[in-house]
């Protein structure tokens, strides 16, 4: 299994944007067989502070599913709604 953890910080005002492109991303760019799932969350002390968590079969899916996302203009509305981009890290299971 892949892992890919990405951390944001919304630009004030833009929280509910954020939320809403994950949404429909979950509702039309998730048929793919290579995600197992998904999950963002939300800080509760600050709420602009956000983390995506999202898990493949393979490093080799994931970048597939990350580049689709780039190609078809969705990571560029998303780093338009933070304040400083986004970081990600890499992660496999141990």
């Amino acid at each position: 299994m892949f892992v890919i953890v990405s951390i944001y910080h919304a630009k004030i005002g833009e929280e509910d944007a954020i939320i809403a492109l994950h949404e429909d991303w979950q509702r039309k760019g998730l048929k793919t067989a290579d995600y197992l799932s998904w999950q963002l969350l939300r800080n509760i002390q600050a709420p602009g502070d956000l983390m995506a968590i999202a898990q493949f079969e393979s490093q080799e899916k994931a970048r597939a599913a990350t580049n689709d996302l780039k190609r078809d203009g969705w990571f560029d509305r998303l780093v338009s709604l933070t304040e400083g981009g986004t970081i990600q890290t890499d992660y496999t299971r141990v």
